[in-house]
């Protein structure tokens, strides 16, 4: 089985998220029996240079596009549009992943996750994956739901295939000291760790205020790593800084992948008060790392989460420390079940899961 997976995002997105999904996905298969994935590209503009990662890939397995038109004489049975554009080739199953639907979701009307520009290519893009795709995939069985209650497609033809932590946590029996610990003037054990930087539809600024309405402040640091959106900077620093936080709440910006291990190796708790996750990667990665789990009640958070993690309204902050100080009480046999539970997401399974939906409409 030929299969053509659309990858332009791994050129133009942050490799977080959705290429993760990408390339984990795309790795896995290659160790499928019968099956021979091939990144395809858009061929959008010339790119005069890459970073390490673009480099790897254009060493692996690809082709480029443009339109719908292969730039190679290759010849496929499945085509999948992994997130944007979707891919057209004729003579294919045309398969479609679908992530999540935050930006269209009524309940974030008044929230900024988006431009208008944005939620209307996203909703175009929508359109014709309903139009004209054989199949959908979709992350979870929210996101399942959400999309059929925008658009009109055979629910019957609708797969859902969870996804996998992005790195491996498992291996946590020793904890040793870091140097990426020393920098941030860090012990292990001392502080809690949040996932997605400052960001609005991670719900930075809610969080950071039921830290500071938490009884588990006198005792632990709030460490928040990833990208810092400039356009809440300044209110989230004024607030620390008005609060007297300064020494409490570190701010990492993106950190190097093993500094990221070892940041969640020695945490306390991870804290993922998120307004809404289609699935939700970083709560699996926490798991594997015997972390106790705070998340959300909205969205897939829950549904990933699978009964393992402290579930807290995220537009309120004082329900949010109320679960920050719940999190003390979770017992190491309950850590345990949630580990085995995320360790059962692997992406072998999620592309074996993938390449049985292909296979049941060939």
């Amino acid at each position: 089985m030929k299969v053509a997976l659309e990858s332009s995002s791994l050129f133009f997105k942050n490799y977080t998220g959705i290429p993760f999904y990408i390339y984990n996905l795309f790795d896995a298969m290659h160790n499928l029996k019968g099956v021979s994935p091939t990144l395809t590209f858009r061929l959008k503009k010339k790119f005069s240079s890459h970073n390490d990662f673009h480099k790897q890939l254009l060493n692996k397995k690809h082709v480029w596009h443009f339109g719908n038109q292969l730039l190679s004489t290759s010849k496929f049975d499945v085509s999948h549009s992994l997130h944007t554009p979707f891919l057209n080739l004729p003579k294919t199953l045309k398969v479609a992943t679908v992530h999540d639907l935050a930006v269209h979701l009524p309940q974030f009307n008044d929230f900024d996750f988006a431009t208008e520009y944005f939620k209307k290519k996203r909703m175009s893009l929508f359109q014709i994956f309903t139009k004209k795709a054989d199949v959908i995939i979709t992350v979870s069985e929210t996101t399942k739901r959400d999309f059929l209650e925008f658009f009109d497609f055979p629910q019957e033809r609708i797969h859902v295939v969870p996804l996998a932590p992005s790195f491996d946590l498992s291996d946590n029996e020793e904890h040793q000291p870091s140097e990426i610990l020393k920098k941030l003037d860090l012990k292990a054990q001392s502080y809690f760790i949040s996932m997605g930087g400052v960001s609005l539809r991670k719900n930075t600024f809610n969080l950071i205020k039921a830290y500071h309405l938490s009884k588990s402040k006198a005792d632990f640091k709030l460490v928040i790593t990833g990208k810092i959106e400039a356009e809440h900077e300044e209110e989230i620093r004024n607030y620390i800084n008005t609060n007297q936080l300064e020494s409490k709440i570190i701010l990492t910006k993106y950190l190097s992948n093993h500094d990221l291990q070892q940041i969640y190796l020695n945490a306390k708790a991870f804290l993922f008060p998120t307004f809404y996750e289609g699935f939700g990667i970083p709560i699996l990665e926490a798991m594997s790392a015997e972390l106790p789990v705070l998340t959300s009640t909205t969205g897939a958070a829950p549904e990933t989460a699978g009964g393992f993690a402290v579930l807290t309204d995220p537009f309120n902050p004082e329900s949010i420390a109320e679960g920050i100080d719940k999190l003390k009480h979770i017992n190491q046999e309950h850590l345990k079940r949630a580990k085995a539970y995320a360790l059962a997401h692997t992406w072998a399974k999620t592309a074996k899961m993938t390449t049985n939906v292909y296979k049941k409409y060939m």
